[in-house]
């Protein structure tokens, strides 16, 4: 299963990225860029640091480099645009972007003139980006630069020390080493123990470092990444629920059934009462992703240079668990 949600992505230009995500659940993760997202179709529910903002078509979120953040896909068909961008990509111009932090995730809220211009300048870079027509390269620097120079002149943000700056960069490496690791191990019978050994750090040490980058317990990060994994499979394949379970690591369906309820208020088997399912059993990663493909490039040219709905719905706390 493909797990990152990625319908099309190109990677032809050195530290920018760009992609589209039809979006379900994305648990909570970090990544070394900045992240500039803009809801094409449907709604999109952040959390950052356990508080939840709503996002619409329309919207533009702004995540830090190494911010942890979770994604839910509020409505079916919740379409993204992404843009990744690399401290490299504006190093020689502008140095100290490494140490560069913006104050909100949520960009020109309130400003309709800002919001029309950052919305341009994304779907303009997006397709030169997609389309690689000849030269461009430079327009896409053309377009980064000039959002970026919105962003500076609009948004609060600050340069971090370099001390500061240094213990992120270790602490973000560790954490990197460590999701991957669970990444490959995640269907299996996973402890702390097992990551501790590797990073020759005490369990209790690491711990609370694990709660410290991503505001959650290991053992409820395990859960919700193979709540991510059963989510897809439930969704795009006709598996049987005991299968799915075997297969994302659960140790029996209730517990899958307990987490379901927990996030999205139905069990599978309720989803899949209300949900025609279409793929075979043994479809392929490939075959999903294929089948995906075009109508999201459709998604996306057809809100090339049309009007947005306007505002972002209210700011609420996620509720402790």
């Amino acid at each position: 299963m493909k797990e990152e949600y990625e319908i099309v992505e190109h990677s032809q230009i050195e530290d920018l990225n760009i992609f589209l995500v039809e979006m379900t659940y994305r648990c909570p993760h970090m990544h070394r860029e900045f992240e500039i997202c803009m809801i094409l179709s449907g709604e999109v529910a952040v959390y950052t640091n356990r508080q939840r903002q709503d996002f619409r078509k329309g919207d533009l979120i702004l995540f830090n480099p190494r911010q942890t953040h979770e994604l839910h896909g509020l409505t079916e068909n919740s379409l993204i645009l992404s843009v990744q961008v690399a401290s490299g990509f504006y190093k020689r111009i502008y140095p100290e972007i490494s140490r560069l932090e913006f104050g909100s995730i949520a960009l020109a809220d309130g400003d309709k003139q800002l919001r029309r211009r950052m919305q341009s300048l994304i779907l303009k870079l997006a397709s030169a980006y997609l389309k690689k027509e000849e030269g461009y390269e430079f327009f896409c620097m053309a377009y980064l630069s000039e959002f970026f120079g919105e962003l500076l002149r609009s948004q609060p943000c600050h340069l971090i020390s370099e001390k500061e700056k240094s213990e992120r960069y270790t602490k973000g490496k560790r954490m990197s080493r460590i999701m991957d690791y669970v990444e490959n191990h995640f269907t299996e019978k996973l402890l702390l123990s097992d990551i501790s050994e590797l990073e020759g750090l005490s369990v209790y040490y690491l711990s609370h470092f694990f709660r410290e980058m991503l505001g959650i317990s290991f053992q409820e990060y395990i859960a919700l990444r193979r709540f991510e994994r059963a989510r897809k499979m439930v969704e795009q394949t006709n598996r049987s629920i005991t299968e799915i379970c075997m297969e994302c690591g659960f140790s029996d369906y209730r517990y899958l059934n307990k987490i379901y309820q927990k996030q999205l208020g139905y069990t599978p088997m309720e989803y899949r009462s209300s949900h025609e399912i279409s793929v075979l059993r043994d479809r392929k990663e490939e075959d999903v992703i294929n089948t995906q493909t075009t109508p999201a490039e459709k998604t996306f040219q057809s809100f090339q240079g049309r009007p947005f709905c306007m505002g972002r719905k209210s700011f609420r706390e996620k509720t402790a668990n």
